[in-house]
């Protein structure tokens, strides 16, 4: 038979509780931020990521966690900030062969760039580039497992691109350029893009191992 928790272990597991609830109410009151809530500068923002691609969705999705109060806006005319599609392109490269000259092992990347406007045109963020790369062993008797598999890999690598983004997005400089296009402070050596610009190639091309077709898409 067990014996009940004495009266000191349950006194001491209720101060620990109020402790802990006192500090999170304290922090709150300061102002304090919990992790993964880090608002953006704007209150408007237009993606210009495809929404009916993952990687468009998952962008979409992380902006909203991280920056609840920012809306995410249809047309770039209703923003105050447009996250530009540059380039969104992926490569896929031999690393080796074996003896009969076969491939042994692929290089896959995802070459992503974007660039952070005002809805008048001034860079906030200049076109940057996020790169990303994964080696994958191949076999070419399972063709079918391995097309499967390198495209579980380029969902992964374009998870980890979404938090890189993410980071570059809610850094201290985009702040700063922020509040500087709003005041008017405007280098005259950074360019001025137009905020309806759109790319050629919103969608990469799937690559495909020899003989195979391709499956999934961004």
């Amino acid at each position: 038979m067990h014996s009940a928790p004495s009266r000191p272990q349950h006194c001491s597991r209720w101060w620990l509780r109020a402790v802990s609830l006192a500090t999170v109410m304290l922090l709150a009151a300061c102002g304090f931020t919990m992790r993964g809530v880090t608002p953006l500068p704007f209150e408007t923002l237009y993606v210009g990521i495809p929404d009916n691609t993952r990687f468009g969705a998952d962008v979409r999705r992380a902006i909203r966690a991280s920056s609840p109060d920012t809306k995410l806006v249809g047309t770039p005319k209703e923003a105050a900030a447009i996250l530009q599609l540059v380039a969104n392109d992926r490569s896929l490269r031999e690393v080796s062969l074996n003896a009969q000259g076969r491939v042994e092992e692929y290089e896959l990347g995802i070459i992503f760039t974007f660039r952070l406007i005002t809805n008048k045109g001034i860079a906030i963020l200049p076109d940057t580039t996020l790169s990303v790369y994964r080696e994958m062993p191949y076999d070419d008797q399972v063709v079918q497992a391995k097309q499967a598999q390198m495209e579980t890999l380029y969902e992964s690598m374009q998870e980890s691109l979404v938090s890189r983004l993410l980071r570059r997005l809610t850094a201290p400089e985009v702040h700063t350029a922020y509040a500087a296009a709003q005041r008017g402070d405007i280098n005259p050596d950074n360019p001025v893009y137009d905020p309806n610009f759109a790319p050629s190639n919103e969608r990469p091309e799937t690559w495909q191992t020899p003989g195979s077709p391709g499956t999934g898409n961004w």
